[in-house]
């Protein structure tokens, strides 16, 4: 088996992912407040970009970030854990968050093994962000490879706070005029990359994001699901009788902050 970490959740876990919360932004970080406040879940799992970008612990005393901490501390007090993975966007979220929020943060995926209300074991499920997945995109993989090595994170972590910024902004440009010249099928997720990772984690299941639309897989390997984004239609998943079913986050967005 790969060394993916191995975590417990319990009945009624809500996992949701992609919610590029933009801490410049004052509306999105005070939803995702309410909404923190609001959810009625016994464990939020969120699948990797929490963040439009993150720049590092200097990003602690932007403007919007406040309001997020409080909504997952919240939850935190209450008992409710909150488990985050890195996103393309947010890879450089660690031990300042942890120790802001209260969270739990995992650079890679992570796999359970879910039971239900009887104790009984129930399907091995991966979690991931999805980016891995599009291995198709070997350029894209390649930066995505040197962009989280130790050196590249040490470096990116160690610049002034403008210079991050500048630097985050850079790389949404150049990502997005990238994809934009590349061809579908090289940006698309691969189903034999979802395969094989579910296979070196034993894993029956496998839950992601990053493709912003809802997508559900059932082979004879695999049960393969991909999340809208926070705020679509089925943008989550919940364990209910040690399985994970479609869900909605319960969200609601003016109509002009859908995007």
């Amino acid at each position: 088996m790969s060394s993916w970490p191995t975590i417990s959740l319990p009945e009624g876990t809500l996992a949701v992912g992609d919610l590029h919360l933009d801490v410049f932004d004052v509306e999105r970080p005070r939803l995702f407040r309410e909404w923190c406040e609001g959810l009625g879940a016994t464990h939020l799992l969120i699948l990797g970009d929490l963040f439009e970008f993150w720049v590092g612990r200097h990003q602690l005393g932007l403007p919007g970030t406040a309001e997020i901490i409080r909504g997952v501390q919240g939850l935190v007090d209450r008992g409710v854990g909150v488990d985050v993975l890195h996103g393309n966007r947010d890879y450089l979220l660690g031990a300042p968050f942890e120790a802001a929020s209260g969270a739990r943060v995992f650079p890679q995926g992570v796999r359970c093994v879910a039971r239900d209300e009887q104790d009984h074991s129930g399907e091995a499920t991966l979690f991931l962000h999805g980016d891995e997945l599009c291995s198709a995109d070997r350029s894209y993989q390649l930066l995505r490879t040197v962009l989280r090595s130790r050196p590249m994170r040490a470096l990116q972590n160690g610049l002034p706070l403008p210079v991050q910024l500048r630097l985050a902004q850079s790389l949404r440009r150049t990502s997005v005029r990238s994809t934009s010249g590349k061809a579908m099928q090289q940006v698309q997720m691969v189903p034999e990359t979802a395969a094989d990772l579910a296979a070196s984690s034993v894993s029956q299941t496998l839950i992601c994001g990053h493709a912003h639309r809802w997508r559900e897989e059932c082979g004879d390997a695999l049960r393969w699901i991909v999340l809208d984004a926070w705020g679509g239609q089925r943008d989550a998943v919940q364990l209910c009788s040690g399985r994970w079913e479609g869900a909605n986050s319960g969200i609601q967005f003016p109509p002009a902050a859908i995007r």
